[in-house]
């Protein structure tokens, strides 16, 4: 069998193709060189400290997150989780003002005399002393003053007229005198009535208050018996009264 001859321009063309071949660089090569290159020693070193970081980095990133969620859902129950916990409310202090002891109030709202004391303190806390002959009751005070030509008691003697009330409706075997007066000025017959109307006006009170009857008496001395002398106003003042006496004084 006869060979078939290679035409010139195909020979050259091979010739070109093997001569270009040649000078390329083979893909072996290149290859080889990066694998040169990936096992040098302070490179491979280098990247194993920037992953090291890197996967440090990530595990902080990750713990940081994990403690944030287990300080909002923690217990105290629970060990190694951050609590939160409400600071306590300070107690409140306590002080009491230094002074000279307890104040007896009448039953007007006023401070009785200094000897109020003497009832103690569980006295003072129970009530008013109701006690006639106790200096630091309220039933010391036995003097109603009215307005001129008046039998009309004024509010400033509703505390007073209480405190009696209560004395006697707690004393049974108690009884009240009540005395009227007056003035000098009119007659004498006037002022015995005017000092009746006026000791019959306390006298009501008290029974409105709840007082028995038989334990209050009204009487009426008028003009005869003052407690001021004088021809003025502040005498007449003080004369126009009703005065609470109780029996055996």
């Amino acid at each position: 069998m006869k060979s078939t001859p290679i035409a010139p321009l195909t020979a050259l063309l091979l010739a070109l193709l093997v001569t270009g071949c040649a000078q390329t660089p083979s893909q072996e090569a290149s290859i080889e060189d990066r694998a040169a290159k990936a096992t040098d020693p302070v490179a491979a070193e280098k990247a194993a400290a920037e992953k090291a970081a890197a996967e440090a980095a990530a595990q902080a990133a990750k713990s940081a997150s994990a403690e944030v969620g287990n300080t909002a859902g923690a217990t105290p129950a629970d060990p190694g989780k951050v609590t939160t916990q409400a600071l306590a409310a300070p107690e409140a202090e306590v002080k009491t003002l230094g002074g000279s002891g307890p104040v007896v109030l009448g039953p007007d709202g006023k401070p009785l005399p200094s000897g109020a004391a003497a009832g103690g303190a569980g006295a003072a806390a129970a009530g008013p002393i109701l006690d006639p002959k106790n200096p630091a009751s309220p039933l010391i005070q036995r003097r109603i003053l009215f307005d001129y030509d008046s039998a009309a008691i004024r509010d400033e003697y509703r505390s007073l007229l209480e405190a009696h009330a209560q004395y006697l409706k707690q004393t049974k075997d108690a009884k009240a005198i009540l005395q009227g007066h007056a003035d000098e000025r009119g007659s004498r017959e006037y002022n015995l009535a005017l000092g009746q109307r006026r000791s019959e006006s306390v006298y009501k009170a008290l029974n409105l208050l709840g007082v028995p009857d038989a334990q209050i008496e009204a009487v009426s001395l008028g003009e005869e018996k003052p407690v001021a002398e004088g021809h003025d106003e502040d005498a007449w003042k003080q004369n126009r009264r009703a005065e609470i006496l109780y029996q055996g004084e």
